[in-house]
């Protein structure tokens, strides 16, 4: 049995992902794009403690989770500026750059919300355009 005051060096990579765990939860809680969210979550999980890491580590585990209420919450909150925006041009153009740089991501991730985002915005637009 091993001596708990020498923890193996297992122990200390757990750890190790454990803090950087923490740390890429805290960065997604004020990342402001899907595109960083994602990034952010990318946490490299070394082969040989991909077995132990999904039960040792709780972090790891909630990151997802943390990582998809974040992207929810960014989608919803640039819904909400293209739906505050006055200008039809500015809402437009917000739109299409959204698509662009950061709902490629989204795509490729969340195909569900994707369609669903974009839906909305679609909505959105039809409605200044309307009005």
């Amino acid at each position: 049995m091993s001596d708990p005051s020498n923890p193996s060096s297992i122990d200390k990579e757990l750890a190790k992902l454990e803090e950087t765990c923490q740390r890429a939860a805290q960065a997604i809680s004020s990342s402001r794009s899907v595109r960083e969210t994602v990034e952010l979550a990318a946490v490299d999980v070394p082969h040989h403690l991909k077995a132990l890491a999904s039960v040792k580590v709780p972090t790891l585990r909630r990151l997802e989770r943390v990582r998809d209420l974040r992207i929810e919450e960014i989608v919803k909150d640039q819904l909400g500026s293209l739906m505050r925006e006055r200008s039809d041009f500015v809402a437009t153009r917000e739109f299409d750059r959204l698509k662009a740089n950061d709902w490629t991501v989204l795509r490729a991730n969340y195909p569900d919300l994707y369609a669903k985002t974009l839906r909305e915005a679609n909505l959105i637009l039809s409605r200044k355009h309307k009005g």
